[in-house]
């Protein structure tokens, strides 16, 4: 009995400090994609976790689903202003979803360049800096998160033009070209409670 008190004590314990933590819920837009976002600090108050989940923008305006995270750690908190804070932060990220890419398919001895819509899982890394208002318990941050993997499709070529759908092709795995977007600058406005 003793036992299970101790352990009930420190799952309590452990719940209660989770959610003591400083947490915030968004959106995050940008060239790569519009997420819902959720951040939560760490017992550290110098770093948080980041998870998004949302739609993502793909090649030639096809969208897919993309689910991401990343662990952050705070680099600096330059006082830039007299009201606020600021916050330096960069870590490792990765995703996974089902999103569209261009895929390259050899039909009649021609190589045909068309988006394609599969499987990813990519790895990369996050940087950015976020601004926390003093008045109202708003987030605004600026950040990049370049992303390179791999996706993989099922094989089936639809042709752009007659909306024909041939299939026969072997499912075919390829660099994830559209992570590189990520270098492109997003904005994240966010609630904290």
């Amino acid at each position: 009995m003793k036992r299970f008190l101790i352990t009930i004590a420190i799952i309590l314990g452990g719940t209660a400090a989770a959610f003591a933590q400083p947490r915030s819920a968004g959106l995050r837009i940008g060239a790569t994609g519009l997420d819902a976002v959720y951040q939560h600090t760490t017992l550290n108050k110098d770093e948080f976790i980041e998870g998004t989940i949302g739609l993502d923008f793909g090649v030639k305006g096809n969208a897919g689903f993309k689910i991401g995270g990343a662990y952050n750690m705070v680099l600096a908190r330059p006082a830039l202003t007299n009201k606020g804070s600021w916050a330096i932060y960069a870590g490792p990220a990765a995703a996974f979803g089902n999103v569209y890419d261009m895929v390259t398919y050899e039909v009649f001895d021609e190589k045909v360049k068309y988006p394609d819509n599969g499987f990813l899982f990519a790895v990369g890394g996050q940087a950015g800096i976020e601004y926390n208002f003093e008045d109202f318990p708003i987030q605004v941050s600026v950040d990049i998160r370049p992303m390179v993997g791999i996706h993989v499709n099922d094989g089936k070529f639809r042709d752009p033009g007659t909306n024909i759908v041939v299939e026969g092709f072997e499912s075919k795995s390829g660099f994830y070209g559209n992570g590189l977007t990520g270098f492109i600058p997003h904005l994240s406005v966010r609630y904290r409670f």
